[in-house]
């Protein structure tokens, strides 16, 4: 998690330094949930990319292994053998999935998803395609998932990447100034691997029209610092 508080503190003082005003709270968790969104989908883009450059012996092991670290972060997602409940003729796919990982029945025998309807209703007809429980094949519908046989309707696990849970700075006002309220029942942090907070301030500052740098952003996190240290030993 990134402390959302942490983010907000940041970005106003950057976008208030700018001279662009006030960012609300509601803006900030819409910007935030935008760049989280934005930042885990280029995961996958990243890990087949560094991938290619460690084929090609261009990426050291070990700490230096960059897929690796990349892989670290998607699996801070990774929700483990959660039990699908059965309606039928399907199964009721989690409400918070972002991407099957695998699904198993019994724990042990793999579902053989099918790309299309077509190529499920084709090895349901051929003989010696058959689906069994020892090979199940599976179908996703919407938000559901159509097994064969179906003698399954139950003990039938998944495996999966969920989405980010939105981030909600809340609040309660004093005195007309909106205070930080951790306190809230929906209160919630940023839902990302730790090493990714310089990345969300830059992107959210980005969605604000302040276009800054890495180097540009440890600058100001720096002189901050140094004006808070001066403030705070002030006679």
């Amino acid at each position: 998690m990134i402390s959302i508080d942490r983010i907000y503190k940041t970005v106003l003082t950057l976008s208030n330094s700018d001279i662009r005003g006030n960012v609300k709270p509601t803006d900030l968790r819409l910007a935030i949930y935008d760049v989280v969104n934005e930042i885990v989908e280029e995961y996958f883009y990243e890990v087949n990319r560094m991938l290619n450059r460690e084929n090609r012996g261009l990426i050291n092991g070990g700490f230096e292994n960059l897929p690796d670290r990349i892989r670290e972060k998607i699996l801070y997602f990774l929700e483990e053998d959660v039990c699908l409940n059965y309606t039928a003729p399907y199964f009721e796919l989690p409400a918070n999935l972002r991407y099957i990982d695998s699904v198993h029945y019994l724990n042990y025998n793999e579902v053989e998803f099918c790309k299309h309807n077509r190529e499920f209703k084709l090895l349901l007809r051929y003989e010696d395609a058959t689906p069994t429980v020892e090979n199940p094949i599976g179908l996703r519908v919407g938000n559901k998932l159509r097994i064969a046989p179906t003698s399954i309707r139950s003990n039938l696990k998944i495996s999966y990447l969920r989405n980010p849970k939105v981030p909600n700075w809340t609040y309660t006002f004093v005195s007309g100034t909106e205070l930080f309220n951790p306190s809230a029942g929906d209160f919630q942090d940023i839902d990302l691997h730790p090493s990714e907070e310089n990345k969300v301030v830059l992107g959210t500052l980005k969605r604000f029209g302040i276009n800054l740098k890495e180097a540009d952003l440890t600058q100001l996190a720096a002189a901050k610092e140094t004006l808070d240290f001066n403030q705070d030993n002030a006679s």
